[in-house]
């Protein structure tokens, strides 16, 4: 699950779906229709395109915590020997 929740997969389920809304927007700028029905369609896809950067956005953060946070607990036993002063 933390495979699958973690900040790797927030990065491959936001590259996924950053990949799949190009895809879709593409597929759907061919189809014909209203213009107001395509106008709204090209805003949900740039929504959706934007969700998903943010999705990959997120997942890098996480991991840059992640790496801070193992520094941190292999750290840890030094902590006494730190000077705050310099």
């Amino acid at each position: 699950m933390r495979w699958f929740f973690g900040a790797h997969g927030q990065v491959t389920l936001g590259a996924l779906l950053c990949i799949g809304a190009v895809a879709t927007w593409v597929y759907g700028a061919t189809l014909h229709g209203e213009a107001l029905v395509r106008l709204i369609f090209h805003v949900s896809m740039a929504a959706l395109l934007f969700a998903a950067y943010s999705i990959v956005a997120t997942g890098l953060g996480y991991r840059a915590t992640e790496r801070v946070e193992t520094a941190v607990v292999e750290n840890i036993e030094h902590a006494d020997e730190v000077n705050v002063d310099e």
